[in-house]
């Protein structure tokens, strides 16, 4: 900002600066309620000002300054945590999804794979132990498939147990039976 001779302020800004006295004028709170002129001389310097100079060497025009927006914040809903409803039980539903019920492992070396569905989510803490025949496979781990490798022939009884981190049953899925067929060593 200068000013001039009569101490009076206003702003000078070459041509290609005229954006940015514009956009520095839009949002100046006290100028934007008073008229503004864009001033223009001979050598192509705009100024803009409240008290144009009326001589022939200038071009001068009224220029609309637009209000500030005034549009009132909104409102956001506040959200409800699931966590904050501890009242509300957890239905789990753990299942075994792969083999199906009652199939047949073919004939081989009695390798296959269990799969499980969980719902809802595990969350950090929690663990799956698989059962065959009432007995842990491995220890309980995070992944809801396990390989299963030379199981012998005949019936078999699968389950999976849905733990917490202390090893507190939560759910369990029903019991899956499958049948492998091995072949036989005759004596």
């Amino acid at each position: 900002m200068t000013r001039r001779d009569d101490d009076r302020p206003y702003l000078s800004f070459p041509a290609g600066r005229v954006l940015v006295g514009a956009l520095w004028l839009c949002f100046g709170a006290g100028l934007a309620a008073q008229p503004v002129y864009r001033v223009t001389d001979a050598d192509g310097n705009v100024t803009f000002t409240d008290t144009p100079e009326g001589n022939g060497q200038v071009q001068v025009e009224t220029q609309t300054v637009n209000p500030t927006n005034t549009a009132k914040a909104v409102s956001t809903a506040p959200q409800i945590s699931e966590a904050s409803e501890p009242d509300a039980p957890v239905h789990y539903d753990t299942r075994i999804v792969t083999p199906a019920e009652n199939a047949t492992i073919p004939m081989g070396p009695g390798n296959f794979t269990v799969e499980a569905a969980l719902s809802p989510a595990m969350k950090g803490d929690e663990r799956l132990s698989l059962l065959l025949n009432g007995e842990p496979v491995g220890a309980p781990q995070r992944m809801p498939i396990w390989q299963l490798t030379n199981v012998y022939r005949g019936e078999h009884q699968l389950q999976v147990l849905r733990l917490t981190a202390a090893g507190r049953q939560l759910d369990a899925s029903g019991q899956h039976t499958v049948y492998v067929m091995r072949p036989a060593v005759k004596p």
